[in-house]
């Protein structure tokens, strides 16, 4: 199941924010060691503010199991704060039809390639589906430059915003990695061959109306 959530709802919400933070202080910081605030085995950072919009997929224990957290571009832009270089293309960093995707995590049960890429195409059409919803132009991130080919494997429409560039890595990149920024259209073609990518049968859910979704629990996107 899918749920999601935004910031204002961290205290209605607290036992999915709490096991998030934690999952996220694992991942990113105990495993990756990337250098994150934290409190407490928590990951928290500023971009975790009432405007953020996060989206959970849980297992039938209430685990999470997949999650990536979008921002508003106006407002809380990891891209436009700290790697205005990566854009090179004359894109603008901040626009109000812009959100950001920062901390994705996607998790399988089953250690098979399928159901790899299925894990990652359930949350990111979560993400998809919803920035259609809201009449959403762009996602954008920052990755990995060696990550490029898996996010052209999930979308032909992936467009590099400018050449890869040094950063400061963590246990597995000491001395630090190369990485660039990336966008992706929201548009129905996206959708579907992220949907394709994990082999997802199941009819996608666009609603006509743009009311937000976050304290509409559980909310299920298929």
């Amino acid at each position: 199941m899918i749920i999601v959530l935004t910031g204002s709802d961290r205290r209605e919400w607290r036992k999915y924010f709490d096991q998030l933070f934690r999952l996220r202080h694992d991942i990113f910081i105990k495993r990756r060691g990337w250098s994150l605030p934290s409190v407490n085995g928590c990951e928290i950072d500023q971009y975790d503010d009432d405007d953020a919009v996060y989206f959970l997929e849980v297992d039938e224990h209430d685990v999470i199991r997949g999650t990536i957290r979008t921002t508003p571009s106006m407002k809380s832009s990891l891209l436009a704060d700290y790697f205005p270089h990566l854009v090179e293309n004359g894109s603008p960093l901040r626009a109000p039809e812009i959100y950001e995707c920062t901390r994705y995590i996607a998790m399988s049960s089953l250690k098979t390639r399928q159901e790899n890429r299925a894990a990652k195409s359930r949350i990111i059409s979560a993400m998809l589906e919803w920035s259609l919803r809201h009449k959403l132009s762009f996602l954008q991130t920052v990755i990995e430059t060696s990550t490029l080919a898996s996010y052209l494997e999930l979308t032909s429409q992936t467009i590099p915003l400018g050449l890869s560039h040094p950063y400061g890595g963590g246990r597995r990149a000491p001395g630090g990695g190369d990485c660039m920024a990336i966008r992706w259209p929201v548009s129905l073609q996206v959708l579907e061959e992220v949907r394709a990518y994990g082999g997802l049968d199941v009819p996608y859910w666009v609603p006509s109306d743009g009311n937000r979704v976050g304290r509409d629990l559980p909310v299920t996107l298929h």
